[in-house]
């Protein structure tokens, strides 16, 4: 009823011209993701983002959303069927905020965006401070994600044993970001500070996604976190050593958990 129309494959649309594309995959996946729509002559009159952290543009008109929905994987016992030795166990998928709105930005494109999501049964805002929200999580994440990998710890881990290490790679976000994401600084509220702290917090002993992936074995949203940090630092001029730091530590990290499991794989 909604007029769209959903499609699995690229050789039947192959040189065509898409009103709407939503991309959803791990930051570090997006230039793949362009290439291969190029490849196959597919353009989005707009791209629709859903992402984590920040990166440069890629599309010539793209939206990027923030959509609140988080998921926790909870184990639960089921009863044992009729001659099984032991209790069965299941693990079922719980969605957090999943009456909360997909945010974007207060533009043209994305209020196109947010009447087509509307029109499709989900609650969508095009929100003039979308900025501020954006660099809020942005602050969240970054000093908590990459951190719970080198602290092996949960978000109440972090904030009990590795508080200051976080005000540091804080106090360099806001020298290193305050130019390159003016408009989002220009709202920030005078207690941003315990505005981030406080949203960490909430998560209490939720693992931030980072760290479950680096756990999995997957490939990690760096330069989208505090590697974007570090790399705007560089372009200014201005330093950013425990955001260095902390990008050299998560990368010797992988190198060493990519090395071991090469060598299981090699006696195996």
């Amino acid at each position: 009823e909604a007029g769209v129309s959903f499609v699995r494959d690229y050789e039947a649309h192959r040189d065509r011209v898409f009103d709407f594309v939503f991309v959803s995959v791990k930051t570090y996946d997006l230039p793949s993701v362009k290439a291969e729509l190029d490849a196959h002559g597919i353009t989005p009159k707009i791209a629709i983002l859903v992402h984590n952290g920040i990166v440069g543009p890629l599309f010539d008109d793209a939206v990027r959303v923030v959509i609140p929905q988080s998921y926790d994987f909870v184990e639960e016992a089921v009863a044992a069927s009729s001659g099984a030795e032991r209790p069965r166990k299941k693990v079922t998928v719980h969605v957090k905020n999943e009456e909360k709105p997909w945010v974007m930005p207060d533009t043209e494109s994305a209020r196109a965006v947010a009447t087509l999501l509307e029109a499709s049964g989900m609650r969508a805002i095009a929100d003039p401070k979308f900025a501020y929200g954006l660099i809020r999580k942005f602050f969240i994440n970054g000093v908590a994600n990459l951190l719970a990998i080198v602290g092996d710890c949960d978000c109440n881990g972090l904030l009990a044993d590795h508080r200051a290490r976080m005000e540091r790679l804080y106090e360099e976000f806001v020298v290193v970001l305050a130019a390159p994401h003016a408009d989002a600084f220009a709202m920030l509220p005078e207690d941003f500070h315990e505005v981030v702290f406080d949203g960490l917090a909430s998560y209490g002993e939720h693992f931030p996604s980072t760290k479950l992936d680096f756990d999995a074995g997957r490939a990690l949203e760096v330069d989208s976190l505090n590697g974007y940090v570090v790399a705007q630092a560089r372009r200014q001029g201005v330093p950013a050593p425990e955001n260095e730091k902390l990008v050299d530590e998560v990368a010797a990290l992988v190198r060493d958990r990519d090395g071991n499991r090469d060598a299981r794989n090699r006696a195996a």
